[in-house]
């Protein structure tokens, strides 16, 4: 069969798991296939559920991303967004999620600590993700594959994954305080965290290692930039270069990526999922992020957000000071995960567009400076 034909019987089964129009499945799988994460991780789907099934002795009547069928997938997510987080149904008892560590970079040991973090939030009553059993992770062809409890409700947003209930963000900005003001502990809870580490788990760690992984996204693509897009990389490069990494800060058990959509369940009593790139780190970065991405909402969720937050935690001067870069840090990661991925559809990214660009610096400024007059109330 030839390549084409291959698609074609893959867009027909597609549509046939999913009850989707054949062009909706098409225009998903083609989705699935331009994702950057659609390949960092992969798998065999079926020999995954034998693994699941023969492991803990269950029967599955279905397993596949969490956003592959419309009906699951998250609010605001797309196909091919969370190719590795998987919902599975059982026969027999309510579903759970299964999140798959198969990247050369991964490391089984690191998946245990994340197990090793949800029992240390179970046991001081924080409202994250459960295990699915008392032995969740195994070792599935050298990977690491760790079972949650699927969680009800969805992300308490619009379709397009936005809010903008006050309410809400002070839910979430309680919730990082009660994170963030949490006992120091030994083990998994001590170790390196706070980075995105859906890009493979190559840069996994403390916050400096989105910074690290933005120049890789760059560099990744720096032989392919045109005469037009080398302003955007250069500017790009130098943010990078001269970014505050947020060390010598306070530090606490964090989140690797605190917001809107860390969120499931009911509001008033949200539950926080996605825990890989948790660990201990400076505290500001979580904050900062959701800060930044709850005021696109509205902003006065800037105030919502540290009512609640300093409702457990008071920042430091050295914060406050510091915040203002802090605020652009993962809106830099992002800028260059989206400049490698534009340049590598052959599109030229212009220096005015983006997570990132000249005007979010007086952004970032003016949004710290609502945060410390809301402080000083």
């Amino acid at each position: 069969m030839t390549k084409q034909g291959s698609f074609k019987r893959a867009v027909r089964q597609r549509a046939r798991e999913t009850g989707q129009r054949y062009t909706q499945a098409l225009a998903d799988l083609e989705q699935i296939n331009r994702s950057p994460f659609a390949r960092t991780r992969p798998f065999e789907r079926s020999d995954l559920k034998d693994h699941l099934e023969t492991r803990y002795g269950i029967r599955i009547s279905s397993l596949a991303p969490i956003d592959d069928d419309p009906a699951t997938r998250p609010r605001g997510s797309w196909p091919g967004h969370y190719p590795s987080t998987l919902l599975v149904r059982l026969e027999d008892g309510p579903p759970w999620i299964a999140r798959v560590f198969s990247s050369p970079a991964d490391q089984v040991a690191r998946v245990e600590g994340d197990a090793e973090i949800l029992r240390f939030l179970a046991a001081n009553d924080f409202p994250a993700e459960r295990i699915a059993h008392d032995d969740p992770v195994s070792v599935f062809d050298d990977s690491g594959v760790i079972v949650t409890r699927f969680v009800e409700g969805g992300r308490p947003s619009d379709e397009h994954g936005r809010s903008e209930s006050v309410d809400i963000a002070q839910e979430l900005g309680s919730l990082l305080g009660r994170l963030h003001a949490l006992p120091a502990a030994d083990g998994a809870v001590a170790r390196d965290g706070g980075a995105e580490e859906a890009d493979g788990g190559f840069y996994t760690g403390r916050p400096k290692q989105d910074l690290a992984a933005a120049m890789s996204f760059l560099a990744r693509v720096e032989d392919k930039v045109t005469s037009g897009g080398r302003e955007k990389f250069d500017w790009l490069r130098d943010q990078v270069e001269n970014a505050d990494d947020a060390e010598g800060l306070p530090e606490a058990l964090t989140h690797g990526n605190y917001h809107l959509w860390a969120a499931v369940g009911v509001p008033g009593k949200l539950t926080i999922v996605g825990w890989a790139g948790s660990g201990r780190g400076p505290r500001l970065p979580a904050l900062a992020w959701l800060l930044r991405t709850t005021a696109e909402g509205n902003a006065d969720n800037i105030d919502a957000v540290l009512r609640g937050y300093r409702q457990h935690v008071q920042l430091s001067d050295d914060e406050l000071q510091r915040l203002p870069r802090i605020l652009n840090m993962r809106a830099l990661w992002l800028a260059c995960l989206d400049y490698q991925m534009a340049t590598n559809n052959g599109d030229t990214p212009t220096l005015n567009e983006g997570w990132l660009h000249p005007a979010s610096i007086e952004y970032a400024e003016r949004l710290a400076a609502r945060a410390v007059a809301a402080l000083s109330r």
